[in-house]
């Protein structure tokens, strides 16, 4: 058994409310399909995600640490995501800088 330091998932996030059938059928179908060379990157992280759901199904030792509603969860990150935005907007003389995040 390995254990990942610092790394965390949320399980409202991964799951999607889809079965494991439903994945399989997404990953066969954008498999067999033509995207287009300016939309790969969302395919890409399309195929990112289902890969992550598909193995959380497979998953018999997840461990539940503390239970939230989904609602409040999603709050959280949605505050999160606007205080890291105040962070990096500076106002000087009337124009407003926006830090790069690279």
């Amino acid at each position: 058994m390995a254990i990942r330091a610092k790394k965390a998932n949320v399980i409202v996030d991964e799951m999607a409310k889809l079965d494991k059938e439903e994945v399989a059928f997404l990953f066969e179908l954008i498999k067999n399909s033509m995207v287009p060379g300016k939309h790969i990157h969302i395919a890409m992280n399309i195929v990112t995600k289902l890969k992550n759901q598909y193995k959380l199904w497979d998953k018999k030792d997840l461990i539940v640490t503390k239970e939230q509603k989904a609602k409040k969860v999603l709050d959280d990150q949605i505050k999160k995501a606007q205080q890291e935005t105040v962070k990096r907007v500076k106002q000087t003389d009337g124009e407003i800088w926006i830090k790069d995040e690279n």
